[in-house]
């Protein structure tokens, strides 16, 4: 934007309106006499030099340029945007808020149910879920589905406050590491004499020697006790820095590099992995894995033992893994020894009784042919039951008599099914089966072949778990290099007394905060110093 000073002697127009510095008393109207005062400079972009446009308007040719601005397009730029975003970013109240925002969803996502991965492979599986929940959270279950708090670690709430902490964190490390990097290669060295009368560690004492002796002493006493001596030749006197671990206070770096890191590996486990804790796999039965792995998992024996008083001892899964068809790997599953193939993992988890079901459609064709687990109980804990979707949309539950359970309607040998259409709470048609007797309910044929033994499994695939390790390594790090390497600063002035050429004055002192370790170190040096001096110096400590 170019600028000049007023020209004296000149008319000027505007919009049409000719003026001369003598009319107004060398002053426009328009414009702030501050603005226009002999001397000082004024924008030429919004005034024309030159006679009045014949056409008294702006915007066409021979017009002059507009006076107020309006017509130009706003200059935005972006660096004061950044400048103001990292100011806000790298307050502490904001990141303290920040963090209290992310516990408390984290809470909540805690304290309410999370839609299980096994309920999440169709819209037809989620909506049967939040009926399942809607007598609990009544007419907030939608809201609540709406905000992403059945799904809260992968929400989009979640994982906004998550990047606004992290943005917190990043600005608050970069907002410090200069201040952390001055104090380690550029320390202040210099201080004034107030300092060793004030200073929270400070010792004074005389010693019948010369001041450069006297300082030479203790710097040598310091080099010896891993101090870096850093001398300050400006005086009064002899005058040195001396510190021990400068680069410790990089470990505070390091904890909030940590917590990003961290951070990092759980959005990536909540975005790409999965855990699927309703995992059944039928004896015998073979069953797609699914959450894109390609894999399938067939469970070919199962044994469970139990001690003298009935409770459970141990319950391994013989189980085995392909992928196209092809087997790839195979072992022996217990609680804790789960089976790894390509980063998804298989738990031992539970296990129960199964339905093996056929299902026809209305043509004939074989729609379904498997186990269908009978995993769950009924809030009077006399039925169990368990669900498979169906190629129509419907969905078939098979309901039989929980253990010991007599006078339900279901006699040893049989199943009820029944069938639903989408949300609806009716079923569309249901039926009693005796085993080996194809039966018609809602216009598919089922046949109910036998009872068999189901193992249930939590399947994960975590791939955010070696950040979130790494994550950890670099938080203990940081954590331990700060609290058993503090950072020790340490003033030392030496000046003659006045009184004799071998007569020093020795005064050191230190801000940092008395702990018994760097009491014990300033005491210590003090005491070597002085003795070295001479045996029958005067020490005064506070």
């Amino acid at each position: 934007m170019s600028q000049s000073r007023w020209p004296a002697g000149q008319s000027w127009s505007l919009s049409g309106c000719s003026w001369s510095p003598a009319s107004w008393g060398g002053c426009p109207p328009w414009l702030p006499v501050s603005v226009c005062r002999e001397g000082r400079r004024v924008d030429v972009s919004t005034v024309s030099n030159g006679p009045a446009s014949s056409t008294g308007s702006s915007g066409g040719p021979g017009s002059p340029d507009p006076v107020d601005g309006l017509d130009d397009q706003a200059a935005l730029s972006l660096g004061p945007i950044l400048r103001q975003a990292y100011s806000f970013f790298y307050k502490k109240t904001v990141g303290l808020a920040l963090i209290l925002l992310t516990g408390t969803l984290s809470l909540l996502g805690v304290v309410i149910p999370q839609i299980p991965a096994g309920a999440r492979v169709s819209e037809e599986a989620t909506a049967q879920w939040l009926e399942s929940v809607r007598p609990t959270f009544g007419g907030w279950t939608d809201v609540l589905r709406a905000l992403g708090f059945f799904t809260m670690f992968s929400s989009v709430p979640f994982l906004v406050v998550m990047g606004l902490l992290a943005l917190s964190i990043t600005a608050c490390t970069v907002h410090r590491l200069p201040v952390l990097w001055r104090a380690a290669r550029h320390p202040r060295t210099r201080v004034t004499a107030r300092f060793f009368d004030r200073a929270r560690l400070r010792a004074r004492f005389t010693a019948p020697v010369s001041a450069e002796q006297a300082f030479e002493v203790i710097c040598s006493d310091a080099r010896r006790h891993r101090l870096r001596v850093v001398v300050d030749e400006r005086g009064p006197g002899y005058n040195a820095y001396m510190d021990r671990s400068p680069w410790a206070p990089f470990g505070t770096v390091l904890a909030h590099l940590a917590f990003l890191v961290i951070m990092a590996g759980f959005v990536i486990s909540s975005v790409t992995g999965f855990r699927d804790e309703q995992f059944t796999l039928t004896l015998g039965y073979p069953q797609e894995v699914g959450h894109g792995t390609s894999l399938v998992a067939e469970a070919r024996g199962f044994q469970d033992t139990y001690y003298d008083d009935g409770s459970p001892q141990d319950y391994v899964a013989d189980l085995v893994v392909s992928r196209d068809g092809q087997e790839v790997a195979a072992q022996e599953v217990r609680v804790n020894h789960p089976l790894t193939y390509d980063g998804v993992m298989f738990h031992q988890s539970y296990f129960g009784v199964s339905a093996v079901m056929e299902v026809t459609n209305e043509s004939g064709t074989q729609v379904f042919h498997g186990g269908v687990a009978l995993d769950r109980t009924t809030s009077d804990e006399t039925l169990v039951f368990g669900s498979t979707p169906l190629p129509d949309g419907t969905t078939a539950y098979v309901i039989g008599s929980a253990s010991g359970q007599t006078g339900t309607g279901i006699e040893p040998g049989q199943m009820r099914v029944e069938v639903y259409q989408g949300e609806d709470n009716t079923p569309v048609d249901e039926a009693v089966l005796d085993t080996g007797v194809p039966t018609q309910v809602g216009g598919h044929t089922f046949t109910f072949e036998r009872e068999q033994q189901f193992t249930g499994m939590i399947v994960r695939r975590d791939p955010g778990a070696g950040v979130v390790w790494v994550g950890f390594a670099l938080l203990a790090v940081g954590t331990c290099t700060t609290m058993f390497f503090p950072h020790r600063r340490l003033w030392v002035r030496v000046t003659d007394t006045g009184r004799s050429p071998k007569e020093a004055l020795v005064q050191m002192a230190s801000p940092d905060r008395r702990d018994s370790g760097f009491t014990r170190l300033f005491t210590d040096m003090t005491l070597r110093v002085s003795r070295t001096m001479t045996p029958h110096t005067e020490t005064q400590r506070n």
